[in-house]
């Protein structure tokens, strides 16, 4: 498995499109000044490498933080339109073989890359002078079923000169962009790195792309660290030749213990249950009562809750793992402070927790047995 970085490094006075923010990046703190090393960042939300969300175009389109996660990552589909030329136009001619986003066995969908060549120009004048989309392109990708695109050049339309003010005239502004983006298409611009891409591709290499953006609400876009990662067929056949594995790990129990731990702790109803098996068994001692299933157990939560219970503090100490294959014994001493009605009385418990923990068929790690009962009083005189 191979990583590739398919990103331009953010810098002072680095490339942007024509009219945008200028980077800035400098120190604001220091070591010796202030005790830590902090820089001021002033940046566009073009800058470097990135994404357009369709609100980038349109006031009434998506805007970034509206579209799925999903559609940043999948498997790269590079089409080689170097053959456009400088300046030259991407027509549908250069997709005319573009196969479609999904297959139709399922499996996530593709992310369309086109390797114009031009990244070798960044930071140079000549890289305004990028090929570019055609709206009929443009609809030919959309027409694929594609919703994320990605090119290594400066933007999916003409980025400046007499001839993009005529094309203005003829077109409209930015016709590639209101193709995609009226198609809640996501637009990655400047990307690096597809050379790298190519080659692994013809080696044979699976490749997965990861574009994902800064997390900015409402925006029309933001930098991204693109990545790519390739793997190679003989990889692939390992990993596909070594079964699953289905035994139970101390970490996986940690996790899923920490998990079922800090629900509790919180009073988070939904997050606890989701950590019991559907046939999960439960007995508290001392009070016999209290002993059933998950169904019964959560009708008796929800009466607390509803009553105005609510965990105020909840402590794990004396942790203690057996694992046994795909099954695994946690035990652990838990010291509960919860309130007990609506008044705000509260109460306090110490008690020991045992439970079991299984892994599905599907891969979770869930509890199916859990024993708690009273840590008895220590004998006197000790």
């Amino acid at each position: 498995m191979t990583w590739l970085d398919l990103s331009v490094p953010l810098r002072s006075g680095m490339p942007v499109y024509p009219g945008d923010p200028s980077v800035r990046i400098a120190p604001a703190l220091t070591v010796s000044d202030a005790g830590a090393n902090v820089l001021s960042l002033s940046i566009g939300s073009h800058s470097g490498t990135h994404v357009d969300a369709p609100f980038h175009v349109n006031d009434d389109w998506e805007r970034l933080d509206q579209l799925p996660p999903a559609r940043f990552s999948g498997p790269a589909e590079l089409v080689d339109v170097r053959a456009a030329g400088p300046g030259g136009t991407i027509t549908a001619g250069h997709l005319a073989g573009l196969r479609p986003a999904s297959d139709r066995n399922g499996g996530p969908d593709r992310i369309l890359l086109l390797h114009t060549g031009y990244a070798e120009h960044w930071e140079s004048p000549e890289y305004l002078n990028h090929p570019f989309l055609d709206a009929e392109a443009a609809r030919l990708i959309v027409d694929r079923g594609y919703r994320t695109v990605g090119l290594d050049a400066l933007s999916v339309d003409r980025s400046t000169g007499a001839a993009a003010e005529a094309e203005e005239a003829e077109h409209g502004a930015f016709p590639a962009h209101h193709v995609l983006a009226g198609n809640s298409c996501a637009i990655v611009e400047n990307l690096s790195g597809l050379d790298r891409v190519a080659q692994a591709v013809a080696a044979g290499a699976a490749v997965e792309v990861f574009l994902f953006p800064l997390s900015i609400p409402g925006a029309d876009g933001a930098p991204i660290r693109a990545m790519a990662r390739a793997t190679l067929p003989e990889l692939r056949a390992k990993a596909d030749a070594v079964p699953a594995p289905h035994g139970l790990a101390r970490e996986d129990v940690e996790t899923a213990a920490a998990r079922l731990v800090a629900a509790f702790a919180t009073t988070d109803t939904e997050g606890y249950f989701a950590c019991f098996s559907p046939a999960a068994t439960f007995i508290f001692h001392p009070e016999p009562d209290r002993l059933g299933s998950r169904e019964e157990y959560r009708r008796l939560w929800d009466g607390w809750t509803a009553a105005g219970w609510k965990v105020l503090d909840c402590q794990s100490s004396e942790q203690d793992i057996q694992l046994l294959g795909s099954t695994a014994v946690f035990t652990h001493r838990v010291l509960t402070t919860v309130q007990t009605d609506s008044s705000g009385s509260t109460a306090v418990s110490d008690e020991r927790e045992t439970i079991v923990f299984t892994r599905t068929a599907e891969g979770q790690v869930l509890a199916v047995h859990e024993h708690l009962s009273a840590v008895p009083p220590a004998p006197s005189g000790t």
